[in-house]
């Protein structure tokens, strides 16, 4: 496989490590010259320098700049991984999942935490119904950091979970509630409380630039227990209890603490294996974890009815356009 890398900046970096070690033939493409300067495969600033010549395209760049690079690419019938998000529109990031399906190319957009031996864990515990039926979810995507420049930290955090939510329930939220913060007055939210809705189940999804400690976590409550899931934690980064309200036969409620159990998980680097199962999609094997086109189009989507949502202090519909409302 040819892969054409664009963005050889901090995360570019580990895309860049991440393919040398999956051996792909290998071209680079950054605007800066000095990112290039010495690399041992063929760069160039300008992507058309090797579009012609490679089998995938990799974009990795800021937010405001994916939607002309992934058209691009798949105008040229190259299969297409992109950081998320997608693009920072819905309508335009709807669009590229529909050329992408027309056109029959591959489109994988970087939600990695789908990759998380946790989160994939969590997943696999929810489908067999180890902690009952989910009531909600709650997560955090949170530190001291330099804040980005290219999208508010709704577009460039809060939606990890958001997609995660979606991919842990398996199905898209009919609703969002959202609170975004401008503290810094940069004109974009450095703050961003968000309440999805999906009927029967919640999630709320924290994210910000301000806390001191930073958190990547995930925890899901449900009718027969709790799995917590802590990606930044060095030791036990899964852990399920058997914790369940019980009526005391009076009237009143009894919490009662049952089993807690830490599963053994193999480690997995998040980003090397989204990587290879975008290679494996296009060589006709298809991955059931990566986010697809209609997946990362319905992500930014739920970020855009946040914006709205935190504009009009209401509750705000999301609206994905058929048959994209049932993708999971």
């Amino acid at each position: 496989m040819r892969v054409l890398l664009i963005g050889l900046g901090r995360w570019g970096q580990n895309h860049l490590r991440a393919w040398r070690r999956l051996g792909v033939e290998l071209r680079l493409c950054d605007r800066r010259p000095e990112r290039i300067e010495g690399l041992p495969e063929p760069a160039a600033t300008d992507p058309d320098a090797f579009l012609g010549e490679v089998d995938a395209v990799d974009v990795v760049t800021p937010a405001d700049s994916h939607a002309g690079l992934v058209a691009r690419a798949l105008g040229a019938g190259k299969h297409v991984f992109v950081e998320k998000p997608l693009a920072p529109d819905p309508e335009e990031a709807f669009r590229l999942a529909a050329a992408a399906e027309a056109s029959r190319r591959v489109l994988h957009v970087g939600h990695i935490f789908r990759f998380a031996p946790e989160l994939r864990a969590a997943r696999e515990a929810l489908a067999a119904g180890r902690i009952g039926r989910v009531r909600y979810l709650t997560s955090h995507f949170i530190g001291f950091k330099r804040p980005r420049s290219d999208g508010g930290v709704a577009l460039s955090d809060a939606i990890h979970f958001v997609d995660t939510s979606s991919w842990l329930l398996g199905r898209q939220p009919e609703t969002v509630s959202a609170v975004l913060h401008d503290h810094l007055g940069r004109g974009m939210d450095d703050v961003a409380f968000l309440t999805l809705g999906y009927g029967d189940a919640t999630a709320h999804v924290e994210a910000g630039y301000f806390p001191p400690e930073p958190r990547r976590d995930l925890v899901a409550m449900g009718s027969d227990g709790a799995i917590v899931c802590d990606l930044l934690a060095k030791e036990e980064r899964l852990r399920l209890y058997a914790h369940a309200h019980q009526p005391d036969g009076n009237g009143g409620w009894q919490a009662i603490e049952g089993e807690r159990s830490v599963p053994a998980l193999e480690p997995e680097e998040p980003l090397l294996a989204a990587l290879a199962a975008f290679l494996e999609t296009c060589e006709g094997r298809p991955s059931p974890v990566a986010a697809d086109g209609r997946a990362g189009a319905a992500a930014v989507a739920v970020i855009e009815a946040a914006r709205r949502s935190a504009q009009e202090q209401r509750a705000v519909e999301v609206k994905l356009p058929e048959p994209l409302g049932g993708l999971r």
